[in-house]
C-alpha cells in the first residue's frame, strides 16, 4: 500500500529548528535542558520544573522511562504538535499520538481508513462503545497502510493525579488489532469526566514495542 500523506520527517525537525530560533523558545528550550538535567529520582516531572514553563506542556515517558516534557509549538485545526530540545516530536489529535519523531521505533502518520469520516475522539466511548478503523505508517519497518481496528470501550471512573492535582476522569481503552503485521494492543485515555479532555493516556506506538505515557502538564488555553 502507498504511504500515507503526511508531513516528511525532515519538515517537523525543520519546524522545531525554526521555532527554536525565537526568543521565547530560546528560553523555554533552556528550562528543558534544565529540567532534564534535575529530573528527580523517582524519574517524575516535578511541580517546580512544570511551573517554569508558562506554555502548555506534557509529560511523557517511553517504554517506563523517566519523565521529560514537551511544549505546544503548534496548534493546526486541532493537530497539536509538541516538541523539545532533545528533537522529540509527537504530533496529537484528540489525545491520540497521530506520529512522532526522535524515538528509536516512530509513527509517521495514522488517519481514519474513511476519509469522509475522522476518528472519533475517545472520549466518544463515555457516551457509547465505538468501532473504528485506522491506517497507519512506519517506515523504519517498512510497513504502510498498516490497518487497525480498533473497538473502544468506556471502563468507569478514575481519578488521576496531575503535579500533586486530583482528576476526575473516566478510562476508556482502545483494544486494536492488525493482520499483517500480526499485532494486538490495548490503548488507555483517561478523559475528563466533564470535558472530555484526554489528561493522560497510555499508547503503544509502534509493532516494535514503543510504549508512550503521556500525560498533561498545562492545557492549551
Amino acid at each position: 500500500m502507498k504511504p500515507l500523506r503526511y508531513l516528511p520527517l525532515a519538515a517537523l525537525w525543520m519546524l522545531v529548528g525554526c521555532s527554536s530560533q525565537d526568543n521565547i523558545w530560546g528560553q523555554y528550550f533552556q528550562v528543558v535542558r534544565e529540567g532534564r538535567r534535575n529530573i528527580t529520582g523517582n524519574g517524575q516531572v516535578t511541580m517546580d520544573q512544570a511551573a517554569k514553563i508558562p506554555y502548555a506542556s506534557l509529560a511523557y515517558r517511553l517504554n517506563g522511562s523517566s519523565e521529560a516534557m514537551l511544549v505546544l509549538a503548534t496548534d493546526s485545526n486541532g493537530d497539536l504538535l509538541w516538541t523539545a530540545a532533545s528533537r522529540v516530536v509527537l504530533m496529537t489529535r484528540n489525545g491520540r499520538i497521530m506520529r512522532s519523531v526522535g524515538f528509536p521505533h516512530d509513527r509517521a502518520g495514522m488517519t481514519s481508513e474513511s476519509v469522509s469520516a475522522p476518528l472519533p475522539p475517545p472520549g466518544q466511548a463515555t457516551q457509547r462503545a465505538f468501532r473504528s478503523v485506522r491506517l497507519a505508517d512506519f517506515p523504519d519497518a517498512s510497513l504502510y497502510g498498516v490497518r487497525l481496528t480498533c473497538v473502544s470501550t468506556q471502563r468507569g471512573a478514575e481519578m488521576v493525579t496531575i503535579l500533586g492535582t486530583q482528576v476526575a476522569t473516566r478510562r476508556v481503552d482502545e483494544t486494536c488489532e492488525s493482520r499483517s503485521p500480526r499485532w494486538s494492543f490495548t490503548d488507555r485515555y483517561w478523559v475528563d469526566a466533564q470535558s472530555g479532555y484526554v489528561w493522560q493516556s497510555l499508547q503503544h506506538l509502534h509493532p516494535a514495542g514503543s510504549i508512550v505515557q503521556v500525560k498533561i502538564l498545562r492545557p492549551p488555553e
